[in-house]
C-alpha cells in the first residue's frame, strides 16, 4: 500500500544518439499499464505526464564529455519543470530515461522537500565517472558523480545548489561492471558500496537492513533510484548495458525496496534504463517491469 498521494512523471532523457530506444520507455510502460498499477494502491493519485526533452540526431563533443550541452539543456528543463509543481506529493514515480535524469531531479526535490536527502541506487554499474575517468564520454555513466557535486560545472542555478546530495548519504547495491577509475573513486567516497556478491555473501535481509536503517538514520527524505540492468539479464533483458557476474534477482530487488518502504521517508522511485526497442515482440521485459512494480508497492 501507497500512504497518501502519488504521482508519476516521465523523465525521457537521453544522452547518446545510440541509446534513444530509452526514451521510449515511459510511453510504453503507460501502455502496457504502469498508471494502474501504481494508482491501485495508492490513497489518491496524479499524472503528470511526460517532460517536453529534445533528442539527439547525432553526437557532439569531446570524446570525454560527450553531448554535454544537450545534457545541459534537459537538465534545466527537468529542473524547472519538477521545481514548477507546487503540491508535493507523498510518493513521486519517475520513468526514464537514462539514470542521467537524476541531476535535474535532485536539484529540484531538493528545493521542494525539506532535509538532508539520501540516495539507495540499484545498478550494475557505479555511474560515477567523470571526464577524466570514463573510457567513453557517456554522461549516463558519470550522474552520480555529477549529482555528488563532482566533474564541470552545471547550469548557474543548479550550480548553485551543489552538491544535490552528501556522497555519505548513498548506499549503491548491486555493482557488478566499475570502471577501474571509477571503482577507486568510488572506495575512496564515504558512499556505501555493496556489490551483488557481497550482497549474496552477507545476506539479503542483512542488506536490506542495514541500507534502510543506515539511510532513514542520516537523511530526512529518501529517493530509490532502480537501474533495471541491477537485475539478472536472463530475467530482464531489455537493457543496453547488461554487465556479466553476479547480478540480484527480481525478488532481492524486491526485497530491498520494500525494506526501504517500512522507514516511512521513501519520497521518489525512479526507474530507469528500459529500452523498448530491445523488448520482444510482446514486451515480456515491460511487463516483468509492471508486476515488479506491483509486489513491491501492492
Amino acid at each position: 500500500m501507497i500512504e497518501g498521494r502519488a504521482s508519476l512523471a516521465g523523465v525521457p532523457l537521453y544522452t547518446n544518439s545510440l541509446y534513444n530506444g530509452m526514451a521510449l520507455a515511459s510511453g510504453t510502460l503507460r501502455r502496457l499499464g504502469i498508471t494502474e498499477v501504481i494508482k491501485k494502491p495508492s490513497r489518491s493519485f496524479r499524472d503528470y505526464g511526460d517532460i517536453k526533452l529534445s533528442t539527439i540526431s547525432y553526437d557532439t563533443g569531446p570524446k570525454n564529455l560527450r553531448n554535454f550541452s544537450h545534457f545541459l539543456e534537459d537538465t534545466d528543463m527537468v529542473y524547472r519543470t519538477i521545481s514548477s509543481w507546487t503540491e508535493s506529493d507523498d510518493l513521486m514515480f519517475c520513468l526514464g530515461g537514462e539514470c542521467a535524469m537524476i541531476t535535474g531531479e535532485m536539484a529540484a526535490l531538493k528545493r521542494k522537500f525539506n532535509g538532508a536527502p539520501g540516495i539507495l541506487w540499484l545498478d550494475a554499474h557505479g555511474d560515477f565517472n567523470t571526464p577524466t575517468t570514463s573510457p567513453s564520454g557517456f554522461i549516463g555513466g558519470m550522474c552520480l558523480a555529477l549529482t555528488c557535486g563532482r566533474g564541470p560545472s552545471l547550469t548557474d542555478e543548479i550550480e548553485k545548489l551543489r552538491p544535490l546530495v552528501s556522497e555519505e548519504n548513498i548506499i549503491h547495491i548491486g555493482s557488478r561492471a566499475l570502471d577501474p577509475e571509477e571503482a577507486k573513486a568510488m572506495q575512496e567516497s564515504p558512499i556505501v558500496l555493496r556489490s551483488a556478491t557481497e550482497v549474496h555473501r552477507v545476506g539479503i535481509e542483512y542488506t536490506t537492513e542495514t541500507a534502510a536503517h543506515g539511510l532513514a538514520e542520516r537523511c530526512d527524505w529518501i529517493l530509490c533510484h532502480l537501474d533495471l540492468d541491477v537485475i539478472d539479464p536472463r530475467m530482464l533483458p531489455a537493457v543496453n548495458f547488461p554487465a556479466a557476474g553476479e547480478a540480484l534477482t527480481t525478488d532481492e530487488t524486491v526485497t530491498i525496496i520494500r525494506g526501504l518502504q517500512t522507514t516511512g521517508k521513501l519520497r521518489v522511485f525512479n526507474i530507469a534504463a528500459y529500452n523498448p526497442m530491445m523488448d520482444n515482440y510482446n514486451y515480456e521485459s515491460g511487463m516483468k517491469i509492471l508486476k515488479l512494480l506491483s509486489n513491491i508497492f501492492s
